[in-house]
């Protein structure tokens, strides 16, 4: 048996270490262990300083720090900014999502109006205008007092803006138009250089969100329950009546206007600028005399906290719902050679409708997408009222806007 047995091996010996070697390993760890306090520092500040960002964002918000300069500044940078892109709001370039996606562009918190998916260019935040006396108070009065249980309310407010001056807008792409000269300038388009006064027509309204809807006449609240806010199929009372209105209009003015009711969204509403796109190629296949499309939408603007904004003025003691053009461009990375004459019409446009009815038309909104804009010599995406607004309130808007682009369609 003690042939079987293992023999256990004698311990290793255990080499001793020259002072330099020890010196060496002890500084090795030295610096291990600096290394990783180092990171450790590193992640302690950074938490902390986001903590004071956040808190100091919270501050002015709440408007708590108004009197704070230097804190504001900090705010509306980190909101409009770089915080905004790592909270997924910046602005996508795939086209089909953009197109899709437009909607909710504003969104109003405390009081203070932000893009809430593309933020200004500029880096600003801008609030809504005070009444003046050609915009009465009155309208803008709420009695919170007055809602029912349940029921969420729909501010009136002014987000015309007009403060701002004529050549103001809204931009989400990386260009730095000219404003004042585009509001200036005469149109160019090689396609049809002169109005000529015949019966082909020169105008083509149509629908990509054709169920878009509007509130109830009166209404000062809705209930939220958690769906989408104003559709309906019935083209007597979504946006379809209010594109009939603008047509009519345009007809008796001596604008030939077809006017498509398709509603492109209601089967489903993804995809529909392509549905939309192919109708519009349809028709300026079959009347190329066509020199404007617009594809009427209504906008939706809803506060933080699911307020429907009712962007209102009074024209002629009436309750007007205010206009928005949307301009499509190239910066997203599809053509758009017109996308300059589109600014200039909706600079345009809007000067014409603010100097005679106050403060109707909000600042146009320049977008990296397309729309479809590409389609045609001038194109227009008009956001007529949102959905916190009445479908009679829309239609007034869509008369004055109707008479406003007569004699801008004539200089095309």
């Amino acid at each position: 048996m003690t042939g079987n047995q293992k023999k256990l091996r004698p311990p290793k010996e255990t080499p001793l270490l020259s002072p330099a070697e020890i010196e060496y390993r002890v500084e090795k760890n030295a610096r291990k262990i600096g290394r990783w306090y180092r990171i450790y520092l590193a992640t302690a500040v950074g938490v902390a300083v986001l903590t004071v960002i956040f808190i100091i964002i919270g501050i002015t918000q709440g408007n708590i720090a108004k009197n704070s300069p230097t804190l504001e500044n900090i705010a509306s940078a980190f909101l409009s900014g770089e915080l905004m892109e790592l909270s997924g709001n910046a602005p996508p370039y795939n086209k089909d999502e953009v197109k899709d996606n437009y909607n909710h562009v504003f969104d109003v918190v405390d009081g203070i109006l932000i893009p809430s998916k593309d933020p200004d260019s500029s880096g600003t935040v801008v609030t809504p205008d005070k009444p003046t006396e050609n915009d009465p108070s009155s309208i803008y009065d709420f009695d919170y007092s007055k809602i029912p249980a349940g029921e969420t309310a729909i501010i009136p407010m002014d987000l015309s803006l007009s403060s701002q001056g004529a050549d103001y807008i809204y931009n989400s792409t990386g260009y730095t138009p000219n404003t004042k000269a585009l509001l200036a300038a005469n149109f160019t388009s090689s396609n049809s250089p002169s109005y000529i006064s015949t019966n082909a027509p020169l105008v083509l309204i149509i629908h990509t969100h054709g169920t878009e809807s509007y509130s109830k006449n009166g209404a000062i609240s809705y209930i939220d329950n958690g769906g989408e806010i104003a559709r309906s199929e019935n083209t007597s009372e979504n946006v379809v009546a209010v594109g009939a209105v603008m047509a009519e209009i345009l007809n008796k003015k001596g604008i030939p206007t077809l006017h498509c009711a398709v509603m492109h969204d209601r089967i489903q509403y993804k995809d529909s600028y392509s549905r939309a796109e192919e109708t519009i190629k349809q028709y300026l296949e079959k009347y190329p005399s066509i020199k404007l499309v617009i594809d009427l939408h209504r906008d939706a603007v809803v506060k933080s906290t699911g307020e429907l904004v009712r962007p209102v003025t009074e024209v002629n003691s009436k309750p007007t719902a205010q206009l928005m053009c949307v301009v499509g461009s190239d910066w997203g990375g599809d053509a758009c050679p017109s996308w300059q004459n589109n600014l200039s019409l909706a600079l345009k446009l809007r000067d014409s409708l603010n100097k005679k009815y106050g403060n109707l038309c909000r600042p146009a909104y320049l977008r990296s997408s397309t729309y479809n804009q590409e389609l045609s010599p001038f194109s227009l995406l008009l956001e007529v009222g949102a959905c916190g607004n009445s479908l009679e309130e829309a239609k007034n808007a869509a008369i004055l806007a109707a008479e406003e682009l007569v004699p801008l369609i004539k200089m095309m």
